[in-house]
């Protein structure tokens, strides 16, 4: 599971195949706290406190223990 903080502190717990995409916030995200924009495969969209690299890192990491993640 990957756990993934909103702007209001809540942790959220997803599985790395429910993740669709993650954005890089724009400035005037970033200014109101918000570093990425995760969208699930359901639709749910976080507005997440931790950077994309960071998420987009902790995704691979469990794709690739899992054996699920693609090859580049």
């Amino acid at each position: 599971m990957i756990e993934v903080t909103d702007i209001n502190g809540r942790k959220h717990y997803l599985k790395a195949e429910t993740i669709m995409r993650i954005t890089e916030a724009d400035t005037s995200s970033r200014w109101h706290g918000i570093r990425s924009i995760v969208k699930t495969t359901d639709g749910c969209i976080i507005e997440a406190a931790e950077e994309a690299v960071v998420l987009s890192s902790r995704v691979e990491a469990e794709l690739l223990a899992s054996g699920q993640a693609k090859e580049k």
